[in-house]
């Protein structure tokens, strides 16, 4: 009897200490602009944040401005988070930005 208990305590804790995990689809901002001559495609860019704050865009672009030095704009935004909750009390945010990087003619 003992030792059911101890093993139904046991369970109990790891099913209270564990955090569960979530993704959530936020957002799906713009699109290629319509006439596909007038813009050059460099390629993907993808960036994760614990926080999406005013700026995830312009933390978007920047390091598509690293990646790809001649970037003019990103397009075809995505915007997902993933939340994470531990003990059912805390919660963590984690927000994965991505978008094509292009360059005007």
């Amino acid at each position: 009897m003992k030792k059911a208990l101890l093993a139904l305590v046991a369970a109990l804790l790891v099913m209270i200490v564990t955090g569960c995990t979530a993704m959530n689809f936020v957002s799906d901002a713009g699109q290629f602009p319509a006439d596909s001559s007038s813009y050059q495609v460099l390629g993907r860019v993808e960036l994760e944040k614990t926080s999406a704050g005013l700026s995830g865009y312009k933390d978007l672009f920047n390091k598509a401005k690293k990646e790809y030095p001649e970037a003019d704009d990103i397009v075809n935004v995505k915007v997902n988070v993933q939340t994470t909750k531990i003990l059912f009390i805390f919660r963590f945010n984690t927000y994965e930005l991505s978008g094509i990087a292009i360059k005007y003619k």
